[in-house]
């Protein structure tokens, strides 16, 4: 037997065996329940908006609030599927839909403002800003969650991964958002709301391959 043979011998008998991921269903399950744990903690500790009932009572309201809840919810899944070797990259493209329906419902919202209060429902309201700083700081840990539950996506799509983990991460925060504040039009919903999503989404697109470099499972060259 040569030193080859025996090398190849050695590895073999140290090889541990290989956990296989669990499905992406059953892990986008698990991430939700850890993220809407958190939401939760944080609405219990802000307090709901004291007209939510009335606020969420239209169906146009409802369905952007949901919309938004979808989401977040797809394109957790979307991360799971993109982040494993060998799925097709269009799983990117799933939460689109219920992206295009979030941003309906508040162009909507907008148009509604608008025969109701006239000009006033375009005025803008810097005080509603700390909506966009809530998110962001809902957001990050969440994100950062998720992406630690798909590390190994380092090496395999890092911008898109990033990109879908903090758009499903800054979707469900900003849902949550709704629920605490009040007192905002349409427009500055849309405005500090959907611009917060974002922003998040497209910095974590930028700089995806830093993220996963940072977490410690990137690679200098290969697929962005």
């Amino acid at each position: 037997m040569n030193d080859a043979d025996r090398l190849i011998q050695q590895l073999a008998a140290r090889a541990a065996p290989v956990r296989r991921l669990a499905p992406p269903l059953r892990r986008t399950l698990l991430w939700l329940a850890v993220a809407l744990t958190i939401i939760a903690v944080v609405i219990a500790s802000h307090g709901p908006r004291p007209d939510l009932t009335r606020a969420l009572a239209g169906p146009a309201a409802a369905i952007q609030w949901l919309a938004s809840l979808l989401t977040g919810a797809v394109a957790a899944y979307a991360v799971f599927q993109i982040s494993v070797p060998g799925r097709s990259p269009s799983w990117a493209w799933l939460p689109l839909p219920a992206s295009m329906l979030w941003l309906l419902g508040l162009g909507w919202g907008c148009v509604r403002d608008f025969a109701r209060f006239g000009g006033d429902a375009f005025a803008f309201d810097a005080a509603s800003a700390e909506c966009a700083w809530t998110i962001t700081l809902v957001s990050l840990p969440l994100a950062l969650t998720l992406l630690l539950m798909v590390r190994h996506a380092g090496v395999v799509r890092p911008a898109p991964t990033a990109l879908l983990a903090a758009l499903s991460a800054a979707a469900l925060s900003a849902a949550a958002v709704s629920l605490i504040h009040e007192g905002e039009t349409a427009l500055m919903v849309l405005l500090w709301h959907a611009g917060a999503v974002v922003l998040l989404s497209l910095l974590s697109w930028a700089f995806g391959r830093q993220l996963f470099g940072w977490i410690g499972y990137a690679r200098r060259e290969g697929l962005g």
